[in-house]
């Protein structure tokens, strides 16, 4: 599946900021600033100061919806619930050259940065959706791993977030069991 740079940066954002950690990994890199405002910059976002509580807050509650967007939701339970944060964002679409070249816009101008994310984020994952990959949104398959990922590949046959760590961490696994079982 191939989608543009602009879209694919927000779509890899909404991936990082789901798999930012939370109540299952102990550690939480939304909770912190700084680091919230690095895991931004590497996917490209200006981020002149590191964002404040109220924004830490807000993209706290937009990676519960994406973890909703990703967590199975039908494509138009997804579509719903990404369209409702367009709508309470008061989201509305605007091309622009700024940085020397065209992308959208969709949060108002002077948003903060939490409001551009969570408007951006939505709007890619909403166009994803549009050009049939919602089901190229997917949860990690290694068992005990929740991350998730868009399957960008050509015949969409991924199933790890990472097929150097869970893949072969599963693969390995599933070797060993059958060694076991003939006592080779």
């Amino acid at each position: 599946m191939n989608i543009g740079a602009y879209d694919g940066r927000a779509v890899l954002t909404a991936v990082d900021l789901v798999n930012t950690g939370g109540a299952d990994s102990g550690h939480d890199d939304l909770r912190d600033a700084d680091r919230a405002a690095e895991l931004l910059r590497h996917r490209g976002w200006v981020v002149p100061t590191a964002p404040s509580e109220a924004d830490l807050t807000r993209l706290l509650g937009h990676r519960d919806t994406l973890r909703r967007a990703f967590g199975g939701a039908t494509a138009p339970e997804v579509v719903q619930l990404l369209n409702r944060t367009l709508a309470e964002l008061r989201a509305l679409p605007q091309l622009t050259d700024h940085d020397g070249h065209w992308h959208w816009h969709y949060a108002p101008p002077g948003a903060g940065i939490a409001d551009r994310v969570a408007a951006t984020t939505s709007a890619a994952l909403l166009s994803l959706v549009a050009n049939g990959g919602h089901d190229r949104m997917r949860e990690c398959s290694a068992e005990g791993c929740s991350s998730v990922f868009v399957d960008l590949s050509r015949n969409g046959s991924r199933r790890y977030c990472s097929s150097t760590a869970c893949g072969n961490r599963t693969h390995a696994a599933a070797y060993r069991a059958r060694r076991r079982v003939t006592g080779s």
